[in-house]
């Protein structure tokens, strides 16, 4: 995709005259800088926002790089997650990637498409993997696949010019999990904050030592797979271990069952993303 875009293509793309873009541009609806030469160039980030929220149709999508169907098929969620769940195992990048930013375009809540359409297609895949009904390349292809289509999602999240606060963190040792990490994050960075993803499967002293660092307000742990659950739980209280400053622990992740969460005291556990979401619009700002 395109990093910025200038009045002319997002006229194009839209089908409205390149002096109401101009005029916009001007009135602030879309965020826009300047070039040396005085001509407005919008982030592609900004563009998507303004489209989302006024409800705009892309005629041409495939002028600000996009897929050339991108945001004009509407999509129940449910049939949505059948429909990328089969695009993963197929392989069919361009389709999945179509299904992505159809129902980003079409204003569903970031958290929705995540919680009820990408999660579950993930874990369908993982499910016919561990029973044989999918090979051991297609579950992994499609893992690739979600983390660019993620990757890409980011890209186009509009970077808040006063950020909520500081949110980091990662998964922790023995757990490599990236997808359910990168989920996370983009759902703080689409709540206005600033994040620093510190990667996956880092020992809890690095984790500390990060934390300590950076000062964060808020720190996440995604924990998909423990090796050894009291080894967890003495990191993990390391890290929690009481910090000069103020700091939420948010955590989640499927292997945090219920008697794991409860000698967790120190944290909020987030069952799904709807939940982090929640939280995160609660702190900060």
């Amino acid at each position: 995709m395109k990093a910025q875009v200038t009045p002319k293509q997002l006229a194009r793309a839209i089908q409205v005259s390149e002096s109401s873009i101009k005029r916009w541009c001007d009135q602030g609806s879309i965020m826009t800088v300047r070039t040396a030469g005085g001509h407005r160039r919008m982030a592609l980030a900004a563009v998507l926002h303004f489209l989302r929220e006024n409800r705009y149709e892309l005629v041409r999508p495939e002028v600000l790089g996009l897929p050339a169907t991108a945001g004009r098929t509407s999509w129940v969620l449910d049939r949505a997650q059948a429909a990328f769940r089969d695009a993963l195992l197929a392989g069919d990048e361009d389709q999945t990637r179509r299904i992505l930013f159809d129902l980003y375009l079409a204003s569903h809540h970031l958290t929705k498409i995540l919680d009820e359409v990408v999660a579950p297609a993930l874990h369908e895949i993982g499910e016919r993997w561990s029973c044989g009904e999918a090979a051991v390349y297609q579950e992994r292809r499609g893992c690739e696949i979600c983390l660019r289509l993620l990757h890409e999602l980011r890209t186009v999240t509009p970077v808040p010019s006063v950020p909520r606060g500081l949110a980091m963190g990662g998964t922790p040792e023995g757990d490599v999990y990236q997808i359910p990490n990168a989920m996370v994050e983009l759902v703080l960075r689409m709540q206005g904050w600033d994040t620093v993803s510190l990667g996956s499967g880092l020992p809890f002293d690095t984790l500390r030592a990060g934390l300590s660092t950076h000062r964060p307000q808020l720190f996440w742990l995604s924990v998909s797979h423990i090796r050894d659950e009291q080894a967890f739980l003495t990191g993990w209280n390391e890290l929690c271990a009481p910090v000069a400053f103020p700091v939420m622990f948010a955590t989640g992740g499927q292997a945090l069952r219920e008697p794991l969460r409860r000698q967790m005291p120190q944290a909020s556990f987030c069952r799904n993303l709807k939940e982090l979401d929640a939280i995160a619009q609660t702190l900060g700002g």
